[in-house]
């Protein structure tokens, strides 16, 4: 089972599928709840971990269950929408204790020249406000309750502050590109640089938004 459609409105499908291609057959067969997704890229097992998200669309908002794995045990399991205690940018599966196997997504009928649009118009604004022509890891730092982190690391002057060819993207302040032959610790130390910026003017702690494997 790859990618099964139940009742019409129901898309079951296993946790290694890409996020874009989920979103495609969703338009394909006019189901709408996914249109956010069409650009984000990683799978449908990754969307879920850090409920990914964008233009008002998260993935909490179209999760029925997940079956998922305890890596101690081997015990295979179902968990509801709840059960996920989704917050933003995180749910109960970044504690790395448990695995997703598959997923259902409670999708709706719509219209699919409407859902079209919504995809090209996602798209549109991507393309426009993101560097999405330089490798990146998607929006480096998370937004703050207090404030938009991507617009005080701006107001901070370090658009286009790099680390070796680990750079602040002069077109969107939130993402870290590389410019060639970046390094992960380049990008670390740029972390640590703007963190330290944002502290010394604005008193202020910002959180990554990506996850950091490792330092090489």
């Amino acid at each position: 089972m790859e990618i099964e459609i139940e009742n019409d409105f129901v898309l079951n499908l296993g946790s290694g599928v890409l996020l874009p291609k989920v979103a495609k057959i969703a338009y394909e067969n006019s189901l709408t709840g996914l249109e956010f997704a069409g650009g984000i890229p990683g799978s449908i097992g990754g969307a879920i971990r850090m409920n990914a998200g964008a233009y008002g669309g998260e993935m909490k908002d179209i999760v029925i269950s997940s079956v998922c794995m305890d890596k101690e045990t081997m015990e295979t399991y179902e968990i509801s929408n709840e059960e996920h205690e989704f917050e933003y940018r995180y749910s109960r599966f970044n504690n790395n204790k448990e695995v997703i196997i598959s997923v259902k997504l409670q999708l709706r009928k719509g219209e699919k020249d409407k859902i079209a649009e919504m995809m090209q118009e996602n798209i549109r604004r991507r393309k426009e406000t993101q560097p999405i022509d330089f490798p990146s890891a998607g929006s480096a730092f998370k937004k703050n309750k207090n404030f938009i982190t991507a617009k005080i690391v701006d107001e901070c002057g370090l658009k286009g502050y790099n680390i070796g060819d680990a750079a602040i993207s002069e077109k969107h302040a939130g993402f870290i590109i590389n410019r060639g032959a970046a390094r992960a610790r380049d990008v670390l130390e740029l972390v640590e640089c703007v963190k330290k910026a944002i502290y010394e003017r604005y008193k202020e702690n910002i959180e990554l938004e990506i996850e950091v494997l490792g330092e090489d």
